[in-house]
């Protein structure tokens, strides 16, 4: 690492001069369209990678994501390939230079210059194979950091433009295509030389797909927002916390304004065509997986809060304490609790999938990882579904499908590293045995441990637990959008016929005692 001698602030530039030239040539080769010359660069940056400091990694790693993109068009390589090899090589960059030690201010121009490309790129992958929301939430990242960042507010626009072609509520269309505008127009004001002409066209012509009326009369115009306000000072700072963490589910809290309209859990499923002796099931089945996960979100949120002494019922329980630091309250089985409700949903909505979507899983072989199969059972008892999903005809599908190939699949030496963690504290708190400990007693971890186990801090277990929150949203959304996608082509199959329609009564706040 070295000082750059002309800032007087004497800020440290961590990036090797060898991995900013090599990112240079990969520019280079990208704009001649040179694939032997690509491919001589990316075997050199793999042998450059294991010499170089972690900064370094993380600038090779995110050049050699942004390569994979190309390839996809130079190489014939498959899109489902380029997209895991991109997803690996961009979140082994972030897992570098997210570390705490490169927050320092000593990089501070440095890094986020480099975090505002790596994240905008990122979301771009994600976007590409249905993660939308989280996508979004990357985007917006990049706009804390630099709110004129022209790529970040375009590709943002292209996301909220796609977002509301999902909706099927129109208001919340309107918004999306609302912001949608304001993003386009606000990345080609913003003068950044980072946005280059090809996406400024791009931008523009998504500007240009809108009718003049609906510009004047909708996208122009600022949108007055409801205000709510709130009674209790308890419930509003809840419900401030949960919009600010982008928790609720509804498709607002996606946007870039923070409003307190948003603060409610509006998500529902779309309205469905269904046999005139049918029973409404599916809504049934969905409101209780809100259910469980406005629950979940909730006992997270209290677990994050500091007693001034014991709950009454953590007192008198006679635990015996090891020399391992072990911590033991209600307030963090709260937290456990959080987790286990927030991954068990995955499998609840593998059953709604199978049950909407008729493939014809036995019981007890749905699982989220197995609805994307063909067939079930083992041997002898091997058996075809009746129907397979495929996630290339329903967007809202491909999110679902890539977060289950976040879980199970090796996109190269492993699944995310940080999903896999997942993966292994959910067994252990449901099959074995866990123990949260404080997290000042890291560095004597091993030598204390009693050896059955698993160890977890507190604020690990708290990070994971938020990671869900946000999968789950983002799951529990698609799910619904997917069922509205599904449903466009009976609406139109049956749009001459005699439709009756049946209204559901909401259940009111009054009665949940």
């Amino acid at each position: 690492m070295r000082k750059n001698e002309a800032d007087h602030n004497e800020y440290v530039d961590p990036f090797s001069i060898q991995a900013k030239e090599l990112a240079l040539s990969f520019d280079e080769a990208t704009d001649e369209n040179d694939l032997d010359r690509l491919e001589a660069i990316l075997d050199k940056a793999q042998k450059l990678v294991l010499s170089e400091n972690e900064p370094s990694q993380a600038y090779l790693f995110y050049s050699m994501g942004t390569v994979y993109n190309d390839f996809s068009k130079l190489k014939g390589l498959s899109f489902h390939e380029s997209v895991k090899k991109r997803l690996y090589l961009f979140r082994k960059s972030i897992g570098i230079i997210e570390k705490e030690e490169y927050m320092d201010k000593l990089y501070e121009p440095y890094m986020l210059g480099f975090k505002e490309v790596l994240y905008t790129n990122y979301a771009n992958a994600l976007d590409d194979c249905g993660r939308k929301i989280a996508a979004i939430d990357y985007l917006k990242k990049v706009l804390a950091i630099n709110d004129s960042f022209g790529m970040a507010l375009g590709n943002l626009g292209r996301a909220y433009q796609h977002y509301a072609s999902l909706e099927y509520d129109e208001t919340h269309r309107d918004i999306f295509h609302h912001y949608a505008y304001k993003c386009f127009v606000d990345a080609l004001k913003s003068n950044d030389p980072n946005t280059h002409q090809e996406a400024k066209k791009l931008f523009q012509s998504r500007i240009d797909c809108y009718d003049s009326e609906y510009v004047d009369k909708v996208l122009k115009p600022k949108w007055n927002f409801s205000q709510f306000s709130y009674d209790d000072p308890d419930e509003y700072v809840y419900r401030k916390w949960c919009l600010n963490h982008g928790l609720f589910l509804n498709t607002l809290n996606d946007l870039l304004v923070a409003e307190s309209c948003f603060m409610a859990d509006v998500i529902q499923l779309p309205d469905m065509i269904t046999d005139i002796n049918s029973k409404p099931v599916f809504h049934g089945m969905f409101s209780q997986l809100k259910q469980e996960y406005i629950y979940a979100r909730y006992l997270y949120y209290k677990s994050m809060g500091v007693f001034a002494e014991p709950l009454y019922a953590d007192k008198e329980t006679y635990i015996l304490s090891y020399t391992d630091y072990a911590q033991y309250s209600i307030r963090l089985e709260q937290l456990k609790t959080s987790f286990k409700t927030l991954y068990s949903i995955f499998d609840k909505i593998s059953y709604f999938i199978n049950c909407y979507f008729d493939l014809g899983i036995k019981e007890h072989d749905i699982t989220f990882r197995s609805i994307w199969f063909e067939e079930g059972g083992h041997g002898k008892n091997k058996y075809q579904y009746k129907n397979t999903l495929d996630p290339n005809s329903n967007f809202a599908l491909a999110t679902l499908y890539w977060i289950n190939k976040d879980f199970y699949d090796s996109f190269e030496d492993s699944p995310n590293p940080e999903l896999k963690r997942i993966k292994e504290i959910r067994n252990a708190l449901e099959h074995k045995y866990v123990k949260i400990y404080a997290s000042f007693a890291d560095p004597v971890l091993n030598d204390i441990s009693d050896g059955l186990a698993l160890y977890i801090s507190e604020e690990e277990l708290a990070e994971v637990t938020m990671q869900l929150l946000k999968i789950l949203r983002e799951a529990i959304i698609s799910l619904s959008l997917s069922v509205n996608i599904a449903e466009k082509p009976k609406r139109e199959e049956t749009k001459d016929n005699l439709i009756v329609p049946m209204s559901l009564m909401e259940y009111e706040d009054d009665w949940k005692i």
